[in-house]
């Protein structure tokens, strides 16, 4: 993974990584060409930026998104699984939803 955070801080992130954008590029194509060895531009001065997939995860495991989306991972089986209370919230919230969508003459003809 090379990143995976907010989408309004992944420009930065490569740029602080060591790379820069081209003249007038967009974010989308600044990220995309982050990931071709033949379409990113090195920053003058930096020399020890990720070059391979490899060295891409593990610079992303090390910075503060990867330690949070690793925090995130930990978390989640204390905080989501087996709670019957979230189970419950999800099959309401869920159900309220399909509500919203179906048109009240279909709904008398439905039976469960």
């Amino acid at each position: 993974m090379a990143y995976f955070g907010p989408a309004n801080q992944a420009r930065q992130y490569f740029i602080d990584m060591g790379y820069e954008p081209a003249n007038r590029q967009t974010t989308a194509d600044f990220l995309v060409a982050v990931t071709d060895p033949n379409g990113r531009i090195p920053r003058p001065g930096v020399s020890s930026m990720p070059r391979t997939s490899i060295e891409f995860s593990e610079y992303f495991k090390k910075s503060g998104f990867g330690h949070s989306n690793q925090s995130d991972i930990e978390s989640y089986p204390a905080e989501f699984v087996g709670v019957p209370e979230r189970a419950s919230a999800y099959m309401e919230s869920a159900q309220a939803e399909r509500a919203k969508n179906t048109r009240k003459d279909r709904c008398e003809n439905i039976f469960i």
